[in-house]
């Protein structure tokens, strides 16, 4: 007999149906974005969020197959890593990638042209409307493209 047989085929606290409902929270509050095509959405558990994640392109993705590779992949993540590490892993970082439009200048870097400037008030809406639903969100603009400015939002919620 299994001794470990009452942890087989548990019900996790991570239950698909939360999971999509916070990814369809904030992404309902990007949608101005995805009408443009400069967006994409990957979830990760914190510490994850550097690379190496999956990305999901609303324009040429579909949204569930997204979430049914998602689910899994956090599940074993936070099952397994939380054991490892013996850190607490109570949280999910939804990341919200956007090409911000830019122009490169001569030192062969990207600057924010004035169709990306115009875009900061649609960015500082989202933000405000994800603070008052209670995520935390971070802002990361330390990456660099030729062709555009990469903004990331670190969109965090507990489980």
């Amino acid at each position: 007999m299994i001794k470990r047989w009452s942890t087989f085929n548990e019900n996790t606290n991570i239950s698909k149906e939360f999971i999509s409902s916070k990814f369809f929270e904030v992404r309902e509050v990007f949608l101005d974005f995805e009408d443009m095509g400069i967006i994409s959405y990957s979830m990760v558990l914190p510490g994850f969020e550097r690379g190496g994640y999956i990305s999901f392109d609303p324009k040429v993705g579909d949204v569930n197959r997204f979430l049914d590779f998602q689910l899994p992949t956090l599940t074993f993540s936070k099952r397994h890593l939380g054991v490892l590490t013996s850190d607490k892993l109570d949280k999910v970082c939804i990341i919200v990638d956007i090409k911000l439009p830019g122009e490169p200048n001569e030192f062969g870097s990207t600057i924010i042209g004035n169709e990306g400037i115009r875009l900061f008030d649609d960015m500082l809406t989202a933000n405000s409307r994800l603070i008052e639903a209670g995520y935390d969100v971070k802002l990361d603009l330390n990456a660099s493209h030729a062709k555009y400015k990469p903004v990331k939002f670190l969109i965090y919620f507990d489980l």
